[in-house]
């Protein structure tokens, strides 16, 4: 030591530099407790977004700082909640590396039911950009507050796949304002309407998001399932272009993150922008969808591989559910907003609502709930001659559908087979945009999707009823005169 020491006085008295690398710098460790009622909560993982760590039999933790961490944070247990504002979960506490830091303490709260059974709810792209929009998004949180009555003393959380705001984070505080009432935590993921946009880079562009929502990827716990929500939204440093990326130091949290949780555990991954588009997607990289769909996916996928896991996304604005492997479902769930709160519909026909996950155990069913309809309400279906793409058929827009449902129809009381799917728009969906006069964003428009269904009657007098069965074994019908 006393020879390295000399030796770099030396380069000093020559004028040569030292690498900072060639200082030791004194190693700074975050300390503090997890606890509930003044009891320590043992196997709480706490980070600061670097390094993972897990709390000791009395609740303590010793965590090393990283310089670049701007806060600490738990992954809260099963069985437990945190302090909400505002309807915001306060898992975190902000940290500077240079200042002097006391105990960076955590309180938990114990859950006054079992958490084994709970569900959690999906809303994707409020995008709200005006005040006004805000008043509608609050006719969503409405229907969901009533919703959740239905569901008794079930606990439940909200997750939010970004896009709160439309690049207004004004906004934020009413966005608070309308979930607030609705009495469940929402974790927020950040959407590429959320970013900070003037910084010369990605670094810093979440930082307006973590000053209202806290940090931009973390993972929590409830029941037997593992909760984890990232950023994938990566700002190329140049007016509003961005790409769909996740950085290594997220993808190296995530595996520490992991290796905590039991091999074969359900794992629920929440993130704006979707991992996937299709299968060709999967298969081969394209630049024309690198702000559509995550660069980098394979990545995320490898990590996920030990787990039965579930990845929830939004920022298209359309329904789609995409099996990825036997382990591994993507759910890209549509916006409260419709098509930017230009009417009732997003632009693949699917209403403005949200989605509805139940867990039993390990086990997760779902479904959409379209804003100011029942559960049941899962397709609209069209008679002949209401569809002008398909003059002869009559049509259903089945907008949750994956390859696991079946559309069937009967014709006269004689069940004919199965409805033919095919790629359109939907008739209702196309009427409501056509006139762009009354539209504050002509661009919106009715847009091909994938959950289309077709089928010729052998007399149009016919009476036509239509059944829908979703994966759960669920049925759903409906009478066209």
């Amino acid at each position: 030591m006393i020879r390295k020491l000399g030796l770099i006085l030396i380069l000093l008295a020559w004028g040569w530099s030292v690498p900072h690398s060639s200082v030791a710098q004194k190693q700074v460790i975050y300390k503090g407790k997890v606890s509930c009622e003044g009891k320590g909560i043992e196997g709480v993982a706490v980070t600061d977004g670097f390094s993972v760590v897990t709390t000791g039999k009395n609740g303590k933790y010793k965590l090393p700082a990283n310089p670049e961490a701007s806060m600490v944070y738990i992954s809260s247990p099963a069985g437990y909640t945190v302090p909400v504002n505002r309807s915001a979960p306060q898992f975190f506490q902000p940290v500077s590396f240079g200042d002097k830091m006391n105990a960076i303490d955590f309180q938990l709260q114990k859950l006054n039911v079992d958490d084994t059974q709970h569900g959690f709810v999906v809303w994707a792209d409020p995008q709200v950009k005006k005040s006004e929009e805000a008043l509608m998004a609050r006719e969503v949180a409405s229907d969901l507050q009533n919703l959740l009555k239905d569901y008794g003393t079930r606990p439940f959380h909200g997750i939010g796949c970004g896009d709160i705001v439309g690049d207004n984070p004004v906004l934020y505080d009413s966005i608070k304002s309308l979930l607030t009432p609705v009495g469940i935590p929402f974790y927020q993921s950040l959407g590429n309407h959320d970013m900070h946009y003037t910084d010369r880079s990605n670094k810093g562009a979440e930082k307006v998001f973590e000053e209202n929502f806290g940090p931009a990827y973390y993972s929590f716990n409830k029941g037997e399932i593992h909760y984890v929500v990232l950023n994938n939204v990566f700002y190329l440093g140049r007016d509003y272009f961005y790409i769909g990326y996740l950085t290594e130091e997220q993808l190296s949290w995530l595996e520490q993150d992991l290796a905590i949780v039991e091999e074969g555990k359900t794992v629920v991954v929440a993130l704006h922008i979707p991992t996937a588009l299709n299968e060709q997607d999967v298969k081969q990289f394209s630049y024309s969808t690198i702000s559509q769909s995550v660069v980098n996916k394979r990545a995320l996928y490898k990590i996920l591989k030990p787990y039965q896991a579930h990845i929830i996304s939004g920022h298209l604005h359309q329904n789609g559910n995409l099996e990825l492997a036997p382990n591994l479902f993507e759910h890209n769930v549509s916006s409260v907003c419709g098509a930017w709160w230009q009417g009732d519909y997003a632009e693949d026909g699917t209403p403005k609502g949200y989605a509805v996950f139940e867990a039993d155990g390990s086990k997760l069913s779902w479904y959409y709930k379209s804003a100011g309809k029942g559960e049941n309400y899962q397709f609209r279906a069209y008679p002949v001659g209401d569809n002008p793409e398909q003059p002869e058929f009559f049509t259903v827009n089945v907008w949750n559908w994956d390859p696991a449902w079946k559309v069937f129809w009967y014709e006269n009381g004689t069940k004919m087979g199965e409805m033919e799917a095919y790629s359109g728009t939907d008739p209702e969906t196309a009427k409501a945009y056509a006139d762009k006069d009354k539209l504050d964003y002509k661009w919106v428009s009715a847009r091909k999707n994938n959950h289309m269904f077709r089928a010729k009657p052998k007399s149009n007098a016919a009476s036509i009823v239509i059944e829908v069965i979703d994966r759960f074994g669920k049925s759903y019908k409906t009478k066209l005169n």
